[in-house]
């Protein structure tokens, strides 16, 4: 039994997550479409969960020449609404010349960018050998800093040898990494004040998106994005910083 097992029906299991799982792989079978699989796998058998999975290798020529979001097929559309109305999400990309794939960052261009503050996120990537694991720290991680999403703190980098020629994982060292990056993932995931309530509230937004989001527009942004999950920051700073008020002299009197 997977020890991830051990978290289930620990917080509300009546309302399963909605996971959108996205594979930056360009052909199918791959070995990160398979690595994303293990881990929405693993998540499942811990917590109820919807899964929308999201491959390059099927949309990736959908993407191509569009400069506005309002230029890309419906299906697109959908799949980006997907991803902002996400509870949490799984992102794998495979290592091409030491980063993400062109697609998977364009698709990722065209995601509203104020819809992703405080997403859970699970990295995790596929290379040709142990020299680009730090592609998570170094390319992955920045990016969904960007969104101001959330990263959990493991994430799952794999090699050509953690694979059989069928794509299936093989090495019982991966799995293990797959079973702890879940495990660490399930407390962030289970408490998360959003849970199975983000559609409705990010709907206004993706469809604002659809209509003016465009890949070469300048956006200001602000340092500290409002949150979905948190709408009204204002109230959590009063209670790390109370605000004085002027104290009533009968109240506290004055020593002679």
């Amino acid at each position: 039994m997977s020890i991830t097992q051990n978290f289930t029906n620990q917080a509300n299991p009546a309302i399963p997550l909605n996971i959108v799982a996205v594979s930056g792989g360009l052909n199918t079978p791959s070995k990160t479409e398979s690595l994303v699989q293990n881990i929405v796998d693993e998540l499942a058998q811990a917590t109820p969960i919807n899964v929308h999975f999201i491959k390059l290798s099927e949309i990736g020529p959908l993407l191509s020449g569009a400069i506005y979001r309002n230029q890309l097929p419906e299906r697109v559309q959908n799949d980006l609404a997907a991803i902002e109305a996400a509870d949490a999400l799984i992102v794998g990309t495979p290592v091409y010349r030491a980063s993400f794939t062109g697609l998977f960052k364009h698709l990722f261009d065209f995601v509203e960018q104020t819809a992703l503050v405080d997403v859970p996120v699970l990295l995790a990537a596929s290379g040709g050998s142990d020299r680009h694991a730090l592609v998570l720290e170094h390319q992955l991680r920045p990016l969904f800093s960007f969104f101001q999403a959330q990263t959990l703190p493991i994430g799952v980098y794999a090699t050509d040898k953690d694979f059989t020629p069928e794509y299936t994982v093989s090495s019982q060292q991966l799995r293990d990494r797959i079973v702890l990056a879940v495990a660490r993932a399930l407390p962030i995931l289970e408490w998360a004040p959003a849970k199975g309530r983000r559609a409705q509230a990010i709907k206004e937004k993706s469809a604002q998106a659809n209509q003016q989001l465009g890949i070469n527009k300048q956006v200001e942004q602000a340092e500290i994005l409002p949150s979905v999950a948190v709408p009204d920051l204002s109230s959590a700073e009063a209670r790390l910083h109370p605000q004085t008020t002027q104290s009533s002299p009968k109240n506290h009197p004055s020593v002679a």
